[in-house]
């Protein structure tokens, strides 16, 4: 991501930077919008509403009552291959990456800043990609003010678990296999975990089969939510950080083109979520260990942590809808639509 891409992700020359304390550092222009203290209170639908949730702007069609923010475009995702552009597995035997703690307000709704603890200033962290046996080496070093680490899920050295905290200012090399073949989630692992995983610090881990899986257009959707209070509810909900995106930039695909997603469930605060799609059904390939589908549905259940891969391909023209299936979380910023052209 480029210096003018990594401004806007910060909301400067757009929303602005907040200067509140904490992930509590909310900003909201509009004189008559106040933030709505109690999670689940209702959003009026008068001329006038009092009431609203963050980042809303009112007067929305079918869809998320959260908005993302006025100054991104589509393809803002895409430029951190968090979209359509996800990363292939480097070639040869072994790769070295680097991951870095950065503390930095995120904007992550309309009028909406977060102060948050991030994997090299994005949310979700970077995509990581390998095939299984490869090995990793992951340089990671904290220029935040508190202790962090990475923690990766999968089969690996016990002593590359990552649960140890690396103090502010300190490195370290984590080197690992890569494997088993699937999707797996990595975070912090730094107590209080929920806090600091609610924060940002977590990305998406693709362990790709020695041959490779068949052709697709590949697209990562890490759910997670935003403690805006830090109250330990979630006030909004975003796919891949940013609340509404994909109500206001669909995902565009091919008819007749297959498509793989890698879907994880990272909140915190809430036990169980979803992922729904309207019109279609897909195959399931839970945590994406097997190469054949697990079952064929239209909405998969995910714990904590959980992720599946789905694939589909869509036949007909038309919008899909997408969300959780619990609607609190689609009202407030997860619900998104495919769009087959």
């Amino acid at each position: 991501m480029n210096r003018k891409d990594f401004l806007r992700w910060l909301g400067i020359g757009g929303a602005g930077i907040a200067a509140g304390t904490g992930i509590a550092g909310i900003t909201t222009r509009k004189k008559d919008e106040q933030i709505c203290r109690t999670v689940g209170a209702p959003t009026n639908q008068g001329s006038n509403p009092s009431i609203r949730l963050p980042g809303s702007i009112g007067g929305n069609s079918y869809g998320s009552m959260v908005h993302p923010p006025m100054f991104l475009n589509a393809d803002f995702l895409s430029r951190m291959e968090l979209h359509s552009t996800l990363p292939q597995a480097p070639p040869g035997n072994s790769f070295r990456s680097e991951i870095n703690i950065v503390e930095m307000p995120l904007t992550v709704a309309h009028e909406t800043v977060v102060n948050a603890w991030t994997f090299d200033g994005i949310v979700p962290g970077k995509v990581l990609r390998a095939r299984e046996g490869q090995n990793m080496e992951i340089l990671f070093r904290n220029h935040s003010n508190h202790p962090h680490s990475i923690h990766f899920h999968g089969t690996h050295d016990p002593q590359q678990d990552g649960w140890e905290p690396i103090a502010s200012g300190a490195e370290r090399i984590y080197k690992i296999k890569a494997g088993p073949i699937g999707f797996h989630p990595y975070h912090c692992h730094v107590p209080p975990l929920a806090s600091h995983m609610s924060k940002g610090l977590y990305g998406g881990f693709i362990v790709d089969p020695p041959g490779g899986r068949p052709p697709a257009l590949e697209f990562m959707l890490i759910l997670a939510g935003w403690d805006l209070q830090e109250s330990g509810r979630n006030d909004i909900y975003a796919w891949n950080g940013i609340a509404g995106f994909y109500d206001r930039f669909p995902i565009k695909v091919p008819v007749g083109k297959k498509v793989r997603l890698y879907i994880a469930n990272m909140t915190e605060y809430d036990p169980i979520a979803s992922f729904h799609l309207h019109s279609q059904t897909f195959d399931v390939y839970r945590t994406g260990t097997r190469l054949v589908p697990d079952e064929h549905t239209d909405v998969v259940t995910l714990g904590q942590t959980e992720r599946v891969i789905v694939e589909f391909t869509l036949t007909k023209r038309g919008r899909y809808m997408f969300h959780p299936h619990q609607t609190h979380m689609a009202d407030r910023g997860a619900m998104g639509w495919i769009v087959a052209v």
